[in-house]
């Protein structure tokens, strides 16, 4: 598998390097296109080639979140958040203006942060419905994701080619567990790969 970067952020990814070719022979034909090399950093995002796989990690965009939030330094967690958390738009003290604007900030962060890290989705989209009042319970709750974030920093997607397209979806609901309202809420993952497997590693 290979995935290589042009000028103007132009990501190649191919399992044949000569299908890749032809692609790029045509659009040199209607583009000036420059080779880069191996992509290895991108937006956050941290690529390792193998020769038949890529491993994708994001552990100098962790590091600087939780600088962000103060928290390099925090004790870790082996969980995203307690089986028993029932978050509600009730419960606990708002934050203030500031704590609110921060509060906001790493959540979007703990987001741009589920690209190679879908185990964490589920509890980062537990504390993003609350983004438009936050309280102090939330902020907890955040805090303990971004704990959990920090030791296990090394996983990432592990992806290797497969002889078929196959979609998979996984999906973990959560049938009417909130407090507010009472709706049921999920998070649902969908790839279409070019892999048998993709996973944490």
């Amino acid at each position: 598998m290979y995935l290589l970067v042009y000028v103007d952020d132009i990501i190649r990814i191919s399992l044949l390097v000569s299908a890749a070719d032809r692609l790029v022979s045509a659009l040199s034909g209607e583009f000036a296109i420059t080779y880069l090399g191996w992509l290895h950093y991108f937006l956050g995002l941290e690529i390792s080639h193998s020769e038949a796989s890529l491993t994708l990690t994001q552990q100098k965009y962790y590091q600087d979140l939780l600088r962000r939030a103060g928290m390099l330094r925090c004790k870790a967690a082996t969980t995203r958040m307690s089986a028993s958390d029932r978050l509600s738009a009730l419960d606990g003290t708002l934050l203030s203006s500031d704590d609110a604007t921060e509060y906001r900030n790493i959540v979007g962060g703990l987001q741009y942060l589920m690209i190679t890290r879908s185990d964490i989705s589920y509890a980062v989209n537990s504390v993003c419905k609350f983004l438009h009042a936050p309280r102090d319970t939330h902020w907890t709750a955040m805090k303990c994701i971004l704990r959990y974030v920090r030791v296990t920093a090394a996983l990432g997607l592990h992806l290797r080619p497969a002889p078929s397209s196959v979609l998979s979806v996984f999906f973990d609901p959560d049938w009417a567990g909130s407090p507010d309202d009472r709706p049921s809420t999920g998070d649902m993952q969908c790839f279409m790969v070019l892999s048998d497997r993709m996973e944490f590693s």
